[in-house]
């Protein structure tokens, strides 16, 4: 696949301002709309040429296209080019970077902000479970930030999508360690296991440390894989109370869905 260099075009219209990374789904370019009904405006492309990456990206995009919420990042539009046998998909550009950026940078977030945080990918999860929906791989990369009039709107994006089926899913092992629920271990996931792995998340951005440490990473994925992580003492009273539930190892006394988990927080506070 072409690696594209600042300055050059990418479907004729995209100029490319910089490239912002690459990994297994593709590389991702910072661009800017040289012409149509967005010109002018800068956004996120991202293009795949792996076959496997492809086909999983064309099914993800079908859906993404219909999601429209402030706390999702938003796919604008993709295209398959048959004769490169490439994909291309334009997301909004999010001009804060990821959650891991942020946290890295400051260290870790004090109570208040990681609570703002919270909220806002709460919300995104309450979205996309109400349609049906598992995201599957929530992790500091995965939430991005964009900055508005007041400060930073957090948005969840980077979708590992599961449908449910009933109350649950089999799969194969998705995640990232030190983020999964025990349960995706044994090849099954419920809306609960994003709540798991959203109380990583938030106990990350407490402490600045990716949950199950370990010597090595095999150790790191048995403590994962049991479940096996301490919160703090220092931690507020309601926020321990609200981790402990969340990252029960047991999916059936978690909260069950994000709008479960959203309105505990409101009755305590914590919205």
């Amino acid at each position: 696949m072409e690696d594209f260099k600042s300055g050059d075009l990418i479907l004729g219209y995209y100029k490319v301002l910089e490239k912002l990374g690459e990994g297994n789904f593709g590389k991702v370019y910072k661009v800017e709309a040289l012409k149509g009904r967005y010109k002018g405006k800068v956004f996120a492309l991202k293009v795949a040429s792996n076959p496997y990456s492809v086909h999983y990206l064309w099914k993800e995009a079908q859906t993404l296209i219909l999601f429209h919420h402030q706390n999702i990042v938003s796919l604008q539009s993709y295209l398959y080019k048959k004769d490169k046998k490439e994909l291309y998909l334009i997301y909004e550009y999010m001009d804060f970077g990821t959650l891991k950026d942020y946290v890295e940078k400051k260290g870790k977030l004090s109570p208040e902000e990681a609570l703002k945080v919270l909220r806002h990918v709460v919300n995104a999860l309450e979205y996309l479970h109400s349609r049906g929906y598992i995201h599957s791989d929530l992790k500091p990369e995965n939430v991005f930030g964009k900055r508005v009039l007041g400060g930073v709107l957090w948005k969840l994006g980077d979708f590992s999508l599961v449908r449910i089926r009933g109350d649950v899913s089999i799969i194969d092992v998705k995640g990232t360690i030190g983020f999964i629920a025990p349960e995706i271990f044994r090849g099954e996931i419920h809306r609960s296991s994003d709540i798991y792995s959203l109380g990583c998340l938030t106990l990350y951005m407490l402490t600045g440390k990716v949950p199950f440490e370990g010597k090595d990473f095999k150790e790191r994925k048995e403590k994962n894989k049991r479940g096996e992580v301490e919160i703090p003492e220092e931690i507020p009273g309601k926020l321990k109370d609200l981790l402990e539930r969340m990252l029960e190892v047991d999916y059936k006394r978690r909260f069950r869905t994000a709008r479960e988990l959203k309105e505990y927080m409101v009755k305590e506070g914590l919205i």
